[in-house]
């Protein structure tokens, strides 16, 4: 164990919560390394492999990998009863080909080995953040969608739903300003299954990309 690093402002120690997240973030995505080794063996998934990032309590992806026995499932969120309750879902349905994993988005894209080659990419309504000094906490970015890229098979595809119009300016420009991907408005989606969130919304907006 490493002893704590405090953070020190103005001379005065305030803090030592920083150090020990990234303690925690390390914990992780070496958990997820190890976990996508056993699943994949290092071999490459013959039936492709979709990812849903913020996954929330399963139910997209659940009802997905029900529709798609022969693809690999791998869905990511940071809040433990989400992925709890998600577990609960797959092992009700008996989906051996599915998998929840409690980190957030960018450690499960780092934990990833190169056997795996994402195919498609999805993320329904992520936290906008809507106040402007917080917009550089959107996962939507060049970093993300840099690495997402890499991780993904050529012709790979994201597809990105929110009920935030910033939110979704925000993102359409940064794919069309990321010479990885190109927008692909006609697209249609892998499965249109509302979520209990979506249920909530008023409306929404969506887009889809693919690696160029």
């Amino acid at each position: 164990m490493y002893p704590p690093a405090p953070v020190v402002r103005k001379g005065r120690v305030v803090s030592q919560e920083p150090y020990h997240r990234l303690l925690e973030a390390d914990r992780r995505k070496a958990h997820i390394k190890l976990l996508l080794e056993e699943i994949t063996q290092g071999e490459v998934p013959a039936g492709g492999v979709t990812l849903e990032l913020g996954c929330g309590h399963g139910h997209w992806l659940t009802a997905y990998a029900q529709e798609n026995p022969e693809r690999l499932c791998l869905g990511v969120d940071l809040i433990t009863r989400r992925i709890e309750r998600a577990n609960r879902k797959k092992d009700k349905r008996d989906l051996p080909h599915l998998h929840f994993f409690k980190a957030e988005a960018m450690e499960l894209l780092q934990a990833m080995n190169d056997s795996i080659q994402i195919d498609v990419t999805i993320l329904l309504f992520p936290d906008p953040w809507p106040k402007k000094r917080h917009h550089k906490r959107r996962l939507i970015n060049k970093r993300f969608l840099d690495l997402l890229a890499k991780r993904s098979r050529k012709g790979g595809q994201l597809f990105f739903r929110t009920d935030h119009e910033g939110y979704f300016t925000w993102a359409r420009e940064a794919l069309e300003n990321n010479a990885s991907w190109e927008w692909t408005p006609d697209q249609p989606w892998p499965l249109e299954h509302e979520t209990i969130f979506q249920n909530l919304l008023p409306h929404h907006q969506s887009l889809a990309a693919r690696i160029t």
